[in-house]
């Protein structure tokens, strides 16, 4: 029986040694991406295409978080691309700092990334992999918590639902969505389940005041679709 007690014993002082972030006096950091896109992952997925023409950059709103005590002055974490899982270009598809600061008594800090709608997005995606790098005050501890992955584009594709809104925005293109969803700053038309026909009918009535201001705005090339047709509600 003894035996079998100091071996329990050796395992509780094992699980200690290596596990430091419940035993240990160690301090590290990871990257948190917004919930309300991440979903507690490490993953994030956007696009552009549903959002109004001019917008032309999106900011992730993600958070570098301390494992681990406190400290009574300012510390940095610093932040690396992993170019293996990364094929968007700095400056042309995003920006980010190099590091963050966390305050003297604070757990986190806000990291702000900053996602640009470039040309190119209308026909692929880029991804984005951030890791917490060794190089500041604050190293990386778990490898599962400590990078974000973010994928985004500018392709847009039809409304499952299309069919039930024809009779009001007519035949689907992609160049008539894109004006649907500039014009009204929504990309969603529930109908029938949360919006009525009065709302839509006043969708329908609004983007054809705003086509036609479009159209006298520009007589020589009225709006037309991807097969060269007239836009019409």
């Amino acid at each position: 029986m003894k035996k079998i007690h100091a071996f329990i014993f050796a395992l509780a002082l094992l699980a200690c040694e290596n596990d430091p972030f419940e035993w240990g006096d160690y301090t590290y950091a990871r990257i948190a991406g917004p919930e309300v896109w991440t979903l507690g992952t490490d993953s994030l997925l956007y696009t552009f295409s549903i959002r109004p023409a001019d917008m032309t950059e999106f900011v992730v709103e993600a958070e570098v978080i301390i494992m681990g005590k406190t400290s009574d002055r300012p510390r940095t974490v610093a932040i690396a691309v992993d170019p293996e899982h990364t094929t968007a270009i700095k400056g042309a598809h995003y920006d980010l700092p190099e590091s963050v600061a966390i305050p003297a008594g604070e757990a986190s800090a806000p990291l702000h990334i900053r996602l640009y709608r470039s040309a190119d997005l209308l026909s692929t995606s880029v991804r984005l992999r951030l890791e917490i790098a060794a190089a500041g005050d604050i190293g990386p501890g778990v490898t599962e918590w400590t990078s974000l992955s973010i994928a985004w584009n500018d392709m847009i594709s039809r409304p499952l639902n299309w069919d039930d809104l024809i009779e009001f925005f007519g035949q689907y293109s992609e160049i008539k969505y894109r004006f649907i969803i500039s014009t009204l700053g929504i990309a969603e038309f529930p109908y029938g389940n949360g919006m009525d026909w009065g709302a839509l009918n006043n969708y329908r009535l609004l983007l054809v005041e705003a086509l036609a201001a479009y159209n006298a705005a520009h007589p020589s090339s009225p709006l037309v679709d991807e097969n060269l047709q007239p836009i019409t509600f």
